[in-house]
């Protein structure tokens, strides 16, 4: 307040083709990113004896979520050489040496992990690309788990869902953020029943 700021200044822009294929400048406001924060922290257990890996580039807002997450919640955010998070044996290393509590990690680079040389006291959060049903059993088995799922406009992350050792068709995204609402309509922007496919609509602080 004193510097003149509020909840609705900018607190970064960043971009991405989004559905259009053409790139665009997302505008995220600083009550977007509080929300995000405040809810994840919650969500994931997030303190300050955790320990954070920062793995996604700084050009990916994924980013924003790690680093902003651990430095808020006064957690450790670990920054390594970019070769050092190449998926398999270099990354399960810095996983192990340094002890990391909580990584947000793709899909694709789960695949290549073995999951008996990444520590169980590690919780894992996949996003950025659409998780299988079966990667997500395969890990939750002996990792705390979770799909998150958002685009860049809504702020990081939108909704998450954590994964039990039960099997789905399809992985659900789960239930959307604190200050955050997810609908499904149909083409005529109308709520469709329960069951029926749609399209996602996502409103809140986030966006």
């Amino acid at each position: 307040v004193a510097l003149g700021l509020n909840a609705k200044h900018l607190a970064y822009v960043i971009y991405t083709s989004g559905s259009t294929g053409l790139p665009k400048g997302v505008m995220i406001e600083h009550q977007g990113l509080c929300n995000l924060i405040v809810a994840q922290a919650k969500c994931l257990a997030v303190g300050s004896d955790a320990r954070v890996l920062q793995f996604a580039s700084l050009s990916f807002d994924a980013s924003v979520w790690e680093w902003s997450l651990a430095l808020s919640s006064g957690a450790c955010l670990f920054l390594v050489a970019k070769e050092s998070l190449f998926p398999g044996k270099p990354l399960q290393s810095v996983l192990q040496q340094s002890q990391i509590s909580h990584v947000l990690l793709p899909p694709t680079a789960l695949n290549v992990l073995d999951r008996l040389a990444v520590p169980k006291e590690i919780t894992l959060i996949t996003g950025g690309e659409a998780c299988s049903s079966g990667l997500a059993q395969h890990w939750s088995e002996q990792h705390r788990f979770f799909n998150a799922y958002g685009p860049t406009e809504a702020t990081v992350c939108a909704s998450m869902y954590e994964c039990g050792v039960e099997s789905h068709n399809f992985l659900p995204i789960g239930r959307p953020l604190a200050n955050t609402q997810i609908y499904i309509l149909d083409s005529q922007g109308q709520p469709v029943p329960l069951g029926v496919s749609g399209e996602i609509h996502i409103g809140g602080a986030g966006v």
